[in-house]
């Protein structure tokens, strides 16, 4: 039994604190960066940007703490930035660096374009009750035919780590009812099919707004060379949230924001192969018992591409063997033979927050 919600863990949003105007834009577009996550030194998340760019700081987050606060920003297409937070009053603009994507293109021999295959690197972060339980990341291959069938994913190298007292108290409250994607969903269908159902409007010469049901949804960013596109897109409309409930089990979905990058500009014949990076997210809450009540927790799935190619649907076949379709099927136990995450830098991939990676080995133990 599963409730399927596809993705930081967030009280509820009435209880975001929202007296700063602290906005983060481009350093380049000068556009607002949305989905932007704010942690504090000991990698804790205390904020993410909304779709205008401006800090939703959580409840739990800068409440409790003392100014000035050293804090460090993420997001999949910028330069990681820290600085140091001294009032929340005021109102504060950042400008971010856009984050180079490298990308080695491998000629692969094939008759036709049938089959697209990205190698990179993914990571999954898994949070309950404000607290880290799961990270695994690693190297993955994904498989997306292009006309028929679903796309699958062979696991190559990776990383394990749990947090034994967080997924007992996981465990006991929700056992197995919820079972989270740990590896990012990738649609096959070309990006201009995906967006047939929303209406486009042109904001500025280099954003397109995305909207539906009247509400602004999501966004299409070229940047500055015009040599890459930005998919923002988040399926919770605006001022509203998602209700799912299977007997007793309940789940609130305030946030399920998707990016993605592509190194093209024509919509209409963008595919997965041209995909960079791909960010998916889910702010939720999930009660399984009246006792507990609901309990924050938040889902991260990040994937960025170092490889892609193509192969025909004769030799996807023949390669099916071993390859997995189900983003819910994944492994428990740590298996790699590099140390990839020593390389990440090569491929201008944004490092593990400090703080998430002090916890590496402590709190959060590999798991081989």
């Amino acid at each position: 039994m599963k409730l399927k919600f596809t993705f930081i863990l967030i009280c509820l949003l009435a209880g975001l604190l929202c007296k700063a105007q602290i906005q983060f834009v481009g350093a380049q577009n000068k556009l607002p960066i949305p989905s932007l996550n704010i942690y504090n030194e000991k990698g804790t998340l205390i904020g993410f940007t909304d779709k205008t760019g401006v800090t939703q700081f959580l409840d739990n987050g800068v409440k409790k703490q003392k100014l000035p606060l050293a804090v460090t920003v993420q997001h999949i297409s910028y330069e990681n930035k820290t600085f140091s937070l001294v009032s929340l009053d005021d109102k504060q603009l950042y400008f971010l660096e856009s984050r180079p994507q490298v990308l080695k293109e491998v000629t692969v021999t094939a008759k036709s374009k049938e089959v697209v295959v990205l190698k990179g690197y993914f990571r999954s972060l898994e949070t309950f009750d404000h607290q880290y339980k799961y990270f695994s990341d690693g190297i993955v291959e994904f498989y997306i035919p292009l006309k028929k069938g679903k796309p699958k994913y062979r696991l190559i190298d990776y990383r394990v780590f749990v947090d034994s007292i967080v997924a007992k108290d996981y465990n006991a409250k929700m056992r197995s009812f919820f079972q989270i994607p740990r590896i990012t969903e990738i649609d096959n269908r070309k990006l201009a099919d995906r967006l047939n159902d929303l209406v486009k409007e042109n904001d500025t010469s280099s954003r397109i707004r995305l909207l539906k049901k009247g509400n602004e949804v999501g966004h299409l960013t070229t940047d500055a060379d015009r040599s890459n596109v930005q998919l923002y897109l988040d399926k919770v409309l605006p001022d509203t949230v998602v209700n799912e409930k299977l007997f007793s089990l309940e789940a609130k979905t305030f946030h399920e924001v998707t990016i993605e990058n592509y190194n093209a500009t024509e919509l209409n014949s963008m595919t997965p192969f041209n995909l960079t990076a791909l960010y998916q997210n889910i702010v939720a809450s999930l009660k399984r018992k009246k006792e507990y009540g609901h309990i924050p927790c938040e889902i991260l799935n990040e994937f960025y591409v170092m490889e892609n190619g193509y192969i025909t649907e004769e030799e996807y076949k023949s390669n099916q063997k071993g390859l997995t379709k189900s983003i819910y099927t994944t492994p428990q136990k740590s298996n790699y033979k590099i140390r990839f995450w020593e390389k990440l830098e090569d491929y201008h991939i944004p490092a593990i927050n400090d703080g998430l990676a002090k916890q590496l080995g402590e709190n959060l133990q590999l798991i081989n």
